[in-house]
Formats: structure tokens, C-alpha cells, sequence
């Protein structure tokens, strides 16, 4: 049957109305492919956010805990002075051998407080429990009792505390305890002997005592303040 004009441009514009038709439905197809994939990737892709965000915010939480923690001990400790006394009672009895300020034990306390070994140590003694203790202020000048006045981060007292430094005036120091209320203080101190006034012997022999001392022989106190 031979079309007329008219049917042939009716049916030319059916198919193309069919192809457009056809195109949007491929085109739609395909976007709605692109989204379900993109859907498909987008909670995986969001839970490993999400992971990563909660792993930030443990680590954060965690580093301000500890620094709380850090904080509370801080505020919580024992001053400076009392924890360097609770070092000090831990060296009594070390004693030298060998020789006059020799020794394994003794010369680990002159060398952790800053002096040379074969040094006299009655200043390295306090240098080392202060610093155990974490004085910032321990420097070379604590093994020369002479330089205390120049020393940064020590204070001149006249009513010590336990742990506060005591001179003394034969070139010598140690660790105030308590004021005996009988004219004597009670101290621990290093290089010394069981009697007398510094050493009991010049071969070796002397250490870390409890000494009681006459207030007679103290030249001054001093405080650490840092």
C-alpha cells in the first residue's frame, strides 16, 4: 500500500518522538545506574569517615587525660623539698670503698649530680637528690659549698623545713630533717662519718648518714624554689 505524504511524515514523527523517548529512557537508566553505584560506595566510604573521626577523637580524649592525670600529680605531689628528703633517705648506708670518695655506689652519686669521680661529694649528694626529686636549678655549683649564695633558684630561710639545705661552717652541707629543740638539728648527709665533724677517715670509709648536729655549727639554710 503506497503511503501519502501525510502518512510518511506521521510516521517519521512517531519514531522520532519513539527515539527520544528511547534516549531519555537510556539516559535516565544510566544516571540512575551512576546514583545506585554511588549509593553503593557513599555509606562504605562514610563508615570509614566516620571510623577515622572516632579514632581522632579516642586519640584527642586520650592525650587529655593524660594531661589531666599529669596535672592532678602535679598539684597532688609532695613538694619539691619532701620528695628530695624521700630520695635522701633512700641512699643512708651507702658507703665509700676503696678509697677516700670511691666507690661503686658513691661514685654513681657524683657523677648523676654533676661531679667527677674521686670528687668530694657532699654537695653532689644534694644535687643528686634534687635532681631525682626534678629541682631545675641543680648545676656545677652545687658541689662547691662555698657558691650557694650565687646560685639561682635557692633562697636563703631562716626557719627550715624538712628537706631544705643546711650549711654548715666548716665548708660542708647536708639535708635538714628537724630542729631537735634541744640546740641540735637532726640531718641526712653524704661524705661523712659516723662522728665528727665531716670525715672519719681520709682512706675511705665514710657515706650517707642521719646525723645529729649542734645549730652552733650551722652557717645557714637554704630552700630550693625551682
Amino acid at each position: 500500500m503506497a503511503w501519502t505524504l501525510k502518512q510518511f511524515k506521521d510516521s517519521l514523527a512517531l519514531w522520532r518522538r519513539r527515539e527520544k523517548v528511547r534516549k531519555n529512557l537510556h539516559t535516565t537508566a544510566q544516571k540512575d545506574l551512576m546514583d545506585a553505584r554511588a549509593q553503593d560506595i557513599h555509606p562504605r566510604q562514610h563508615l570509614v569517615d566516620r571510623r577515622d573521626l572516632r579514632s581522632k577523637q579516642l586519640a584527642e580524649a586520650r592525650e587529655n587525660i593524660a594531661r589531666r592525670e599529669k596535672q592532678i600529680a602535679e598539684l597532688t605531689a609532695p613538694p619539691m623539698r619532701e620528695r628530695a628528703y624521700q630520695e635522701a633517705v633512700k641512699l643512708v648506708g651507702v658507703m665509700e670503698s676503696g678509697g677516700n670518695n670511691r666507690g661503686r655506689d658513691v661514685e654513681k652519686i657524683i657523677v648523676e649530680g654533676g661531679g667527677i669521680p674521686g670528687d668530694a661529694w657532699c654537695g653532689w649528694f644534694l644535687a643528686t637528690v634534687y635532681k631525682r626529686a626534678r629541682s631545675k636549678s641543680v648545676t656545677r655549683e652545687w658541689g662547691a659549698v662555698r657558691l650557694y649564695d650565687r646560685i639561682k633558684g635557692l633562697t636563703r630561710v631562716t626557719k627550715p623545713l624538712r628537706g631544705d639545705i643546711v650549711r654548715f661552717n666548716f665548708d660542708h652541707v647536708g639535708l635538714f630533717v628537724k630542729d631537735n629543740g634541744n640546740g641540735t638539728i637532726e640531718t641526712i648527709e653524704g661524705n661523712t662519718g659516723v662522728t665528727g665533724a665531716v670525715s672519719d677517715s681520709k682512706t675511705g670509709g665514710d657515706g650517707v648518714y642521719r646525723k645529729t648536729r649542734s645549730k652552733s655549727l650551722v652557717l645557714d639554710y637554704w630552700h630550693v624554689t625551682a
